[in-house]
């Protein structure tokens, strides 16, 4: 444990480093030391921990209010360290290049502070259980990532996407205090361990507190439909702070929940489904609105809304396997979630950074733009295409192997036979829905933006990422790659992890059978990733011999009688899923702003443009629209008198105590 302190105190030099030196080239280089340095110390205790199992307590003594701060490290708390640190890093390498463009006009050194600041902020999340201090890693990384969302803060657009975003994620923090609290009363104490005696003893205030912890993670991660910040904000923060934020910060809600269903243990049935009920449909309307948005960067956000849904179920089918004690439930569903916890942070940073490069290349993130850029930026095409398929849950990549391993738990046979195996089956056939939809909304996002030809005559793009920005990329590529083809090394690497749930099982569960049963499920993806290599690579070899060394012809394609295609005739991203959109046009409002030609020599200027809108959002916003025009028409009715006004105040605490009283007396 004593690394995991160095690397803090290294974080904090680095970051006020970046504060301190005048250099914007020297503040990236200090924060990507710091941060090198950092996760070597870290990986250093994760990495055995993990790999071995082993589980370490400890007390850090401070001062009031803290006093003794209760640390554990343990398998759990090892592999998100293990990934967390490295992927902030790689964010801030890619970040060297992404913001090089601003380094002679703007200070760029509290970006490169504040990626440091975030990775101190999971060394407190991932190891502290005292929940005061817990609670401050809690703030550190909300507020750490709101500040580098306003990055661009002259913009009142993302000034707003910012403030949505703090208020979100406070309105987060204090459902998960009231949790916290209510666990406090009933224990007096502030640590983990007192809360697990509370939550391992089933009574009805146990489920009110599940719902209150599952609320509080839930706006943290962004299920729906506490997602309505996400998509502002990664559409309005720069390229590697949305990848971050998507694929890194937001997993510690996430982490929560995998904590504290190991501090209460064997869960209720009904939270079971609940979880599945509640992630299934977060999954389905999330990707639901990825087929609809013109906003590349919106487009990715609402996919995580998407994938943190599939790992809810997973979590959701490993409660179910505790409850009704089927081993073979609990290893699929936490294997496969928290496998696709790592899956889902390699192909999102790795489609956030080829976005971001598009953004760098052209200035634009709107698919009704953009176009045929296959051929300006191939490097970041053939990244995006490869997150695009990792995403969909395609084969050979990281995303089908965890994706496989929740539909085996679905499917397996030890469900129990009636209504809950049927509603398992149903639970796979959504799952499959969303892989479908999915590779719709990521066919679209790459035809339309790198296939075809451009669609606006104005949009030129300059050249390719940076070394720093597709090295990046190469590294969360292989993530992709390495994971899909090598399914059972991963789970070499997390399985001491999802051991930590089986064991919650009478008599602690046989782990390896648990395991047996997850390798099992995942060998014949090794043999079909080897046949796939050999064929691949013997097909590459045969055609080398039969090419020789002479260039293949080139000739103009076949134009159907249409030799002088335009732009116009091409899909644009509206049109490519308008038939789509259709069917679930109760969920995905399109707004219209629409300018029609008028006479027969109509002048320049008409347009149709299409957005769609959120309609949690739009809701929300209507209400507090409603609530404030009743508090002026009330307002309109008090007498300006300050007598008056003093008599209406009065009576209003009145009406506020009597109410609290009626509850039981003021606290």
């Amino acid at each position: 444990m004593t690394q995991v302190l160095i690397a803090a105190g290294v974080l904090i030099a680095g970051a006020a480093l970046a504060l301190l030196l005048r250099n914007n080239v020297h503040r990236a280089w200090a924060a990507l030391a710091s941060q090198a340095v950092a996760t070597v110390l870290v990986e250093s205790v994760a990495v055995p921990t993990l790999l071995e199992g082993t589980d370490w307590r400890g007390t850090l003594r401070w001062s009031y209010p803290a006093e003794a701060i209760a640390a554990h490290l343990d398998p759990l708390s090892a592999f998100f360290l293990s990934w967390s640190l490295p992927m902030t890093l790689l964010g801030t390498l890619y970040a060297l290049g992404y913001l090089r463009p601003y380094f002679k006009t703007r200070n760029a050194g509290p970006q490169f502070a504040l990626l440091n600041i975030t990775s101190l902020s999971f060394l407190l999340i991932y190891t502290i259980e005292t929940a005061t201090v817990f609670l401050l890693g809690w703030e550190i990384a909300a507020v750490a990532a709101w500040l580098l969302v306003i990055w661009d803060y002259p913009n009142q657009k993302i000034r707003f996407a910012g403030f949505n975003y703090l208020v979100s994620t406070h309105v987060g923090f204090f459902v998960l205090v009231a949790a916290f609290m209510l666990m406090h009363a009933h224990t007096g104490s502030m640590d983990f361990e007192a809360f697990a005696q509370f939550l391992r003893a089933p009574s009805p205030l146990r489920g009110v507190t599940f719902v209150t912890l599952v609320v509080a993670f839930g706006l943290k991660s962004a299920f729906f439909p506490f997602h309505t910040w996400l998509p502002r904000a990664h559409s309005a923060a720069p390229a590697h702070v949305s990848a971050l934020m998507s694929g890194v910060i937001h997993k510690a809600g996430l982490f929560g929940l995998l904590r504290f269903t190991l501090l209460m243990g064997q869960p209720e049935e009904w939270m079971g489904w609940a979880l599945i009920a509640f992630s299934a449909h977060s999954a389905v309307i999330a990707v639901a609105y990825t087929t609809a948005q013109r906003d590349l960067k919106r487009l990715l956000g609402y996919s995580s809304t998407e994938n943190v849904g599939i790992v809810g179920m997973g979590i959701g089918l490993g409660y179910l396997g505790l409850a009704w004690h089927r081993p073979a439930l609990v290893a699929l569903g936490f294997t496969g979630a928290i496998l696709h916890i790592v899956n889902h942070a390699f192909f999102k940073c790795l489609l956030f950074y080829a976005a971001g490069s598009v953004y760098r290349a052209t200035h634009l993130i709107d698919l009704e733009r953009l176009g045929g850029l296959a051929r300006k930026v191939p490097w970041t095409a053939a990244f995006f295409l490869l997150g695009g398929a990792a995403i969909s849950g395609l084969p050979p990549f990281n995303g089908f192997v965890s994706e496989l391993l929740l539909y085996a738990g679905f499917l397996n046979g030890g469900v129990p036979a009636g209504v809950e195996r049927i509603a398992l089956i149903i639970a796979a056939a959504v799952l499959a829905l969303v892989g479908g939809i999915s590779m719709l909304a990521m066919t679209r996002a790459f035809g339309v933006t790198f296939l075809g030809a451009p669609r606006d005559a104005s949009v030129h793009a300059e050249a390719d990422s940076s070394k720093s920005m597709r090295a990046a990329m190469a590294v969360c590529a292989l993530g992709v790659v390495l994971v899909g083809l090598m399914p059972a090394a991963a789970l070499r690497v997390i399985g001491p992890a999802a051991a930590l749930f089986t064991r919650l099982l009478p008599g602690g569960g046989d782990v390896g059978a648990a395991n047996a049963l997850v390798a099992s499920t995942v060998t014949p993806v090794n043999v079909a990733a080897g046949l796939f290599l050999g064929l691949l690579g013997a097909l590459l070899l045969v055609r080398r011999m039969l090419a020789g060394s002479q260039p293949a012809p080139r000739h103009v394609t076949w134009g159907c009688g249409y030799t002088a295609v335009s732009p116009r005739m091409q899909y644009s991203g509206t049109s490519f899923s308008l038939q789509f959109v259709g069917v679930f046009e109760a969920v995905l409002k399109l707004l219209k702003r629409v300018k029609l030609p008028q006479g027969p020599f109509p002048a320049k200027g008409s347009h149709l443009n299409t957005t769609c809108v959120d309609s949690v959002e739009q809701k929300m916003f209507e209400s507090l629209g409603h609530s404030e025009n009743l508090a002026r028409r009330i307002a309109s009715l008090v007498s300006a008198e300050p007598t008056a006004s003093f008599a209406v105040g009065l009576l209003a605490l009145a009406a506020i105590a009597a109410v609290a009283l009626a509850r039981g007396g003021l606290p």
